[in-house]
């Protein structure tokens, strides 16, 4: 779905940023760099950091933005948990392209991935 969603836009992004965090990297997408910390929030289960980054989220992104992060953030670990426990394989339309972001982003080193070892 990234894949597509960048394409479509003709948005030029280094796709290592994603995984690093380095806004810097990512600057075709506006306001990464909040974005990435709303993210990397959600995913650290600490409730009290998530409360402080949101609300900073929401004076750059507005209250709506961050209702739209947060749900994309949390359907995508939805689909992922739901992929892992049923063991349902990568969907794979061009496996050159998965297996180059996989690799790029360091994905296959990962205990939820299922190609990781």
């Amino acid at each position: 779905m990234l894949r597509v969603s960048v394409s479509q836009s003709s948005l030029q992004v280094d796709l290592g940023g994603l995984r690093t965090g380095d806004s810097r990297a990512l600057d075709a997408i506006p306001n990464a760099h909040m974005l990435i910390g709303l993210a990397d929030a959600f995913m650290d289960q600490e409730p009290e950091h998530l409360s402080n980054i949101r609300d900073e989220a929401a004076s750059v992104i507005g209250e709506l933005g961050v209702i739209e992060a947060i749900g994309v953030a949390a359907n995508f670990q939805r689909m992922v948990r739901i992929a892992s426990g049923t063991g349902i394989p990568i969907d794979e339309p061009d496996p050159e392209f998965g297996t180059a972001v996989r690799a790029a982003l360091n994905l296959n080193n990962t205990d939820w991935h299922p190609l990781s070892e």
